[in-house]
């Protein structure tokens, strides 16, 4: 299988994964990086958290609890098949 057909399978497989709410983070030819969720802004919580007199706290409790960060790495191989590997939240 020559590279234009991999890189069109891997096109096709990362355009699935956005559809679902995935987003590119890093991208060649052959390889795909994909991130869903975002992390908390824990800075903006806590001065939210002072300023409602530790009010805020519950839900930066439940965010902070709630809240992942996911990753994915699509490869193509050189039979055109995909392989998923998951990565560090």
């Amino acid at each position: 299988m020559d590279a234009a057909q991999r890189t069109a399978i891997l096109d096709w497989t990362v355009g699935q994964y956005v559809v679902t709410g995935w987003r590119v983070e890093s991208r060649s030819p052959t390889q795909a990086v994909l991130v869903r969720g975002q992390p908390v802004n824990h800075v903006l919580h806590a001065i939210l958290t002072v300023f409602t007199c530790l009010l805020w706290g519950v839900v930066w409790i439940a965010l902070a609890i709630g809240n992942r960060v996911e990753r994915v790495a699509l490869t193509v191989d050189h039979d055109g098949q995909v392989q998923v590997m998951l990565g560090p939240g």
